[in-house]
């Protein structure tokens, strides 16, 4: 029998783009003020302060050029290991060959091998001193009150952006992405500007929990990919979650950071020139975005979304692409109806399987949900609705909370369900800071009152040194569709007679849906399908 099962891909990427105050040109031309500097842009020997170089030879403060190893001339490196020019670091266990850290992936230390592509981001890498925590230390209660405030994110920023949509329109995104991204800038936020930022994005743990927390998940999500597949089933899952940032050559960033970076997220910065070539940056960014998603999400920059002002870029990257554990029969979908909210309907492919799935609903029957898992049965698809066809779907939605979705996860039942659920795609583009501020994270996108010293080593408002979030960037895809096997289809199922009819859950009209991570109790993308076609 020819059998096609049904696999879901999904990606999702988030971008910031962090401007300096004041204009393009630094009279200043201060120096990346930590580890790697990019070669070139100091004259030897002109370090008054770090990373301030106002006279040539003149090395007043003890430790910038008078301890080995910490010179900012390219190759004039005293203490092994410690060489300002990439690729020269010559302490063992950092590299297998001394000089030989051009590419990332040549390291011995795991975790500071963190791309999954051979392609590198574009720009020069910057290597922190710093390598990733492999083992963070997050007991279990930490990590469930971390992991619950990230699904009471999900449910506040995709509300938000609900808000702002066409009442029939479709809504799709990793609020995981989101959350990584404004994370990791969230690390070199302070004052007022942290504390906006942590109630919109429900942080409500201090850093010392936060980081390691936000680690400890991401090892966690990249085990799911090591999921033992069933080859003759043709099953497939992957799931790449990328951390990446490119900053401006000569631009100061804080150690502290980039190593918080390093140590907690496992994300390296590229160096570029955002000053002379900020549409090129763009350019080469978006392609290798593309690259990352398999030509999935496509220009993520928009045009006019850099300029020479532009010092810093934060990307997060979900890529996800995974079987369903119980496949569904090409020879049972057919095209059915799908009633819109405006009382029409419309013809969708709609896939149908008799099999064991987890089944919800609840005691008031107010909603009816089902998971469907994927192989591996870590990570499910779980999909939910009004439990009636008359039901007000809008105010089903507007009432529903995150303690509701708690509820489904922990009120699962496993048992043969008739599952009936249309193939579709979705997609969409977001700017998010108007979302944002609806939340109150006001001042992180104010020139003079954000406050990222963390990350730059200086207060607001100043010219050339301070920065401040232009926009975020987020885009998402999701494919739900059939590829064609050769295998028995349907074995245990097909031409067996049941003692009783199974229940029967039609998604044949307007629904919620969740790729969530079981383990970990994490929502990886969450979406609302008001119209498959």
């Amino acid at each position: 029998m020819l059998r096609k099962t049904s696999r879901a891909l999904m990606t999702a990427f988030l971008a910031i783009a962090l401007i300096g105050c004041g204009s393009a040109e630094d009279p200043d031309g201060d120096d990346t003020n930590g580890v790697n500097v990019d070669p070139g842009n100091d004259d030897p020997g002109n370090n008054d302060e770090p990373g301030n170089n106002d006279e040539p030879g003149n090395n007043d403060e003890p430790g910038n050029n008078d301890e080995p190893g910490n010179n900012d001339e390219p190759g004039n490196n005293d203490e092994p290991g410690n060489n300002d020019e990439p690729g020269n670091n010559d302490e063992p266990g950092n590299n297998d060959e001394p000089g030989n850290n051009d590419e990332p992936g040549n390291n011995d230390e795991p975790g500071n091998n963190d791309e999954p592509t051979d392609e590198d981001p574009p720009g020069e890498i910057l290597q922190s001193s710093t390598t990733r925590d492999l083992s963070p230390d997050v007991d279990a209660e930490t990590f469930a009150d971390f992991t619950a405030d990230n699904r009471d994110f999900a449910f506040s920023i995709f509300d938000e952006l609900r808000s702002g949509e066409d009442d029939d329109a479709n809504l799709f995104i990793s609020p995981h992405s989101i959350s990584i991204a404004l994370a990791m800038t969230y690390g070199g936020a302070e004052n007022q500007t942290r504390e906006q930022m942590a109630e919109a994005l429900r942080f409500n743990l201090n850093d010392a929990e936060l980081h390691p927390a936000f680690n400890k998940l991401d090892l966690d999500l990249a085990t799911r990919s090591e999921v033992e597949l069933d080859e003759e089933e043709n099953q497939a899952f992957e799931l790449d979650i990328i951390n990446q940032t490119w900053g401006q050559q000569g631009f100061d960033f804080v150690d502290d950071y980039l190593n918080m970076l390093a140590l907690n997220y496992g994300a390296m910065m590229s160096l570029v020139d955002f000053v002379s070539d900020y549409e090129e940056i763009r350019q080469d960014i978006n392609q290798w975005v593309e690259d990352q998603t398999n030509d999935r999400i496509e220009d993520l920059l928009p045009e006019d979304s850099l300029n020479e002002d532009v010092r810093f870029i934060l990307v997060n990257a979900i890529y996800f692409y995974g079987s369903w554990a119980n496949p569904f029969n090409e020879s049972a979908t057919s095209d059915r109806d799908f009633a819109l909210l405006d009382g029409s309907t419309t013809e969708v492919p709609m896939m149908t399987q008799d099999t064991t799935y987890g089944l919800f609903k609840d005691s008031e029957e107010d909603t009816v949900a089902v998971s469907l898992p994927y192989a591996g049965e870590e990570v499910s698809m779980i999909a939910f609705m009004p439990a009636d066809a008359g039901d007000d779907f809008f105010a089903w939605e507007n009432n529903f909370q995150r303690e509701d979705f708690d509820a489904i996860v922990d009120g699962l039942t496993h048992g043969r369900v008739m599952l009936s659920f249309p193939r579709f795609e979705d997609d969409g583009e977001f700017e998010l800071q108007e979302a944002f501020e609806a939340l109150g994270m006001i001042d992180a996108f104010d020139d003079c009152a954000a406050d990222f010293e963390g990350i730059t080593g200086y207060p607001p408002c100043i010219d050339f040194k301070s920065l401040y979030i232009d926009e975020i960037y987020h885009q998402s895809f999701v494919s739900v569709d059939e590829e064609g096997t050769e295998a028995a289809a349907a074995t245990g199922v097909v031409g067996a007679t049941p003692t009783s009819m199974p229940p029967a859950v039609q998604f044949d009209r307007p629904f919620y849906y969740a790729i969530y991570d079981h383990p970990t109790d994490t929502i990886l993308f969450l979406g609302r399908m008001v119209d498959p076609s």
